[in-house]
């Protein structure tokens, strides 16, 4: 008998156990459960969509090996590759049940990671999402972790940045107050096979009280070079700060280079907002395109590249109320996606 098959028998027989890698008890969960509430209380008045609850061993039994961009392990369940999301402390461990409340409301969108369920059983809460086999849109559009980026099409260049717009605005305006997701780049946009946008991470998200602007939070929540500049020095909080974020996020989807400094033909600039809107001030847009952009057979005509950077700069200007809502962001992208498809 071979070693693997040796090794299958005693996995069939329960000679060999695989590594338990969580555990938990029903204080865990009671007190996870209470959290959880809580947020569902805070954010939607109670109402909540079903989930699925697993168990611990049911986590440790979906646990095959290997994690994702984020350290998120990787796993299988009912057949189909998992990513088991895991958190480290009772601070984050607040944030894991604000993920859960948001993901399970907003699963319902399309352009969402889909939340499987959760096991509150473990000393922080442990969250199962679908597997997005082609990662994120960091190692997509940019040289992440010393991966090569692929080319990328012109048409899915302008698709991706409208579903990420349209899944915002849904987060903004579906429920009975907004709320604002605080960590748009990147990292947080999933791509599935097929290449369509699953927003995630909604941990940090926070709700706008009814007949409010805004929101102070003590706590800056987010990426430097993301962050909205009147929420880094204030922290208050409001719809027009996910505007400025996916405003340096469009500028990342771009131009495939990153929000800070950074050198362009050996040349060193300042942040890449300074520079995309210089270079919209002497009509040089050409230079800021991504290479791996193909424009091949219909090309971008100038006036809808200048209507993306437009876009881009519009959503990421100093005043907050100078920045279009997320929905007419989400509009204007689509009136070009539709622009784009007539010239085919």
């Amino acid at each position: 008998m071979k070693l693997m098959d040796i090794f299958r028998y005693l996995l069939r027989h329960d000679k060999l156990q695989k590594p338990q890698i969580f555990s938990g008890n029903e204080e865990n969960f009671y007190k996870n459960g209470e959290t959880l509430l809580e947020e569902r209380i805070s954010l939607f008045n109670g109402r909540n969509n079903s989930i699925c609850c697993f168990s611990v061993d049911d986590l440790n039994s979906m646990i095959t090996g290997g994690s994702t961009d984020d350290g998120s392990l990787r796993g299988v369940w009912d057949g189909k590759l998992v990513q088991v999301k895991g958190f480290g402390d009772r601070v984050r461990s607040k944030y894991a049940c604000r993920e859960i409340a948001v993901a399970t409301e907003m699963g319902t969108h399309r352009n969402v990671h889909r939340l499987l369920g959760c096991c509150l059983h473990t000393k922080y809460p442990v969250l199962v999402y679908e597997w997005e086999e082609k990662g994120t849109l960091m190692s997509r559009i940019t040289n992440y972790n010393g991966q090569i980026k692929e080319t990328l099409e012109w048409k899915d260049m302008l698709r991706i940045a409208w579903e990420i717009a349209h899944a915002v605005a849904y987060l903004h305006t579906a429920f009975h107050r907004p709320i604002v997701h605080r960590g748009l780049n990147p990292l947080n946009v999933f791509l599935d096979q097929d290449g369509s946008v699953r927003l995630s991470d909604f941990g940090s998200c926070i709700s706008i009280p009814p007949g409010k602007k805004d929101v102070e939070d003590d706590l800056i929540i987010g990426t430097l070079g993301y962050l909205a500049p009147e929420y880094h020095r204030s922290g208050r909080v409001a719809e027009s700060c996910d505007v400025f974020s996916f405003g340096i996020l469009l500028l990342v989807l771009l131009t495939g280079q990153s929000p800070y400094t950074f050198s362009q033909s050996n040349q060193y600039h300042g942040s890449l907002l300074e520079w995309v809107s210089e270079c919209r001030a002497v009509n040089c847009l050409g230079d800021v395109v991504d290479p791996t952009i193909t424009r091949n057979g219909p090309v971008a005509a100038e006036v809808q590249l200048k209507a993306i950077v437009d876009i881009a700069l519009s959503c990421a200007a100093a005043d907050e109320e100078r920045r279009p809502t997320m929905v007419d962001v989400a509009t204007q992208l689509k009136d070009i996606i539709v622009l784009t498809s007539d010239s085919i």
